[in-house]
C-alpha cells in the first residue's frame, strides 16, 4: 500500500513538474515573440467596419486613434472584439500650435468622459506626428504611450509601457505599387522575424483602393498573411502596456 502511494505521490509530482514547466516555457515564447502594432488613425468607420472580418478571420487584434469628442456605438462594438481605443484628440490639430488650454480641452478633459462611458484611453497618437518634449511631459501624466509619425522603429516589447514611440506609416501615398508595398513590409516583417521580444508600430488611415491616405485591400491583406506565416503576432499598445 505505502508503495502504491509513493508510486502515486511520485506521477503527481512528476505531472506537476511538467505543468509548471510548459507553463514557463509558453511565458518564454510569449516574451520573446516579436510582432506589430497595427493602428488606423482618424475616423473611418465605414471601411474599418468592412476589414473585422478579415482582422476575426487571422485572430489579430488591433489599434483605433481616433478622433472623437465622446464614445459612440462603433467604440463599443470593436471593444467587445478585443480591439484598442486610442485617442487623436478631439479635432484633428496639430498640437505644437495650441495653447496649454487647448491641449487640454483636445486631449485630457474628453479622457474622463470617455471613462464614465465604459471606456478607458491610455495610448495617444499626434495628429500629423507633431510633439514638442514639453507636450510628450504634459501628456505622458495622462496617457501610457504617446505615438509620431513618419519612422520605422523597432522597439523591445517591454518599453511599449510607457513614453513616446514613432510608427511606420503604411499609407498608399507612400507605396504607390504593390510592389512597392511588398519590398517595405518584407523589410520590416523580416527584421522582426530575426529579433526576440520587439514591436514595430506600423499605421495608415481608411481601408480604400486607390486613397492616398488609406491602405489598399490587397496590401492590407498583404501585411495580415505575410506576418501570419512568419510566425508574428499583431498587438494592441494596451496589451503591451498591462504585460
Amino acid at each position: 500500500m505505502r508503495k502504491k502511494i509513493l508510486i502515486l505521490l511520485g506521477a503527481v509530482l512528476f505531472l506537476t513538474a511538467a505543468v509548471l514547466g510548459g507553463i514557463k516555457l509558453y511565458r518564454i515564447h510569449l516574451r520573446d515573440q516579436s510582432g506589430i502594432l497595427l493602428a488606423f488613425d482618424d475616423y473611418n468607420e465605414p471601411t474599418w467596419r468592412e476589414a473585422m472580418d478579415l482582422f476575426d478571420e487571422y485572430g489579430i487584434k488591433v489599434t483605433f486613434f481616433m478622433n472623437l469628442t465622446e464614445p459612440i456605438d462603433f467604440c463599443y462594438e470593436i471593444k467587445e472584439r478585443g480591439h484598442e481605443i486610442a485617442y487623436h484628440g478631439a479635432y484633428h490639430l496639430s498640437f505644437p500650435d495650441l495653447t496649454e488650454e487647448e491641449v487640454y480641452a483636445n486631449a485630457i478633459a474628453p479622457l474622463e468622459l470617455f471613462r464614465e462611458k465604459g471606456i478607458e484611453i491610455t495610448t495617444f497618437a499626434y495628429p500629423y506626428g507633431s510633439h514638442t518634449d514639453e507636450l510628450d511631459e504634459l501628456l505622458l501624466q495622462h496617457y501610457n504611450i504617446l505615438r509620431g509619425a513618419y519612422h520605422k522603429e523597432i522597439n523591445p516589447k517591454y518599453k511599449m509601457r510607457h513614453g513616446f514611440v514613432e510608427a511606420m506609416p503604411i499609407d498608399n501615398h507612400y507605396y504607390p505599387t504593390q510592389e512597392d508595398f511588398e519590398a517595405a513590409i518584407d523589410e520590416v516583417l523580416n527584421e522582426l522575424s530575426q529579433t526576440k521580444g520587439v514591436v514595430a508600430c506600423l499605421y495608415t488611415h481608411v481601408i480604400s483602393d486607390g486613397a492616398d491616405w488609406g491602405i489598399d485591400w490587397a496590401k492590407l491583406e498583404y501585411l495580415i498573411k505575410k506576418a501570419d506565416e512568419m510566425g508574428l503576432q499583431f498587438y494592441t499598445f494596451k496589451e503591451l502596456q498591462e504585460n
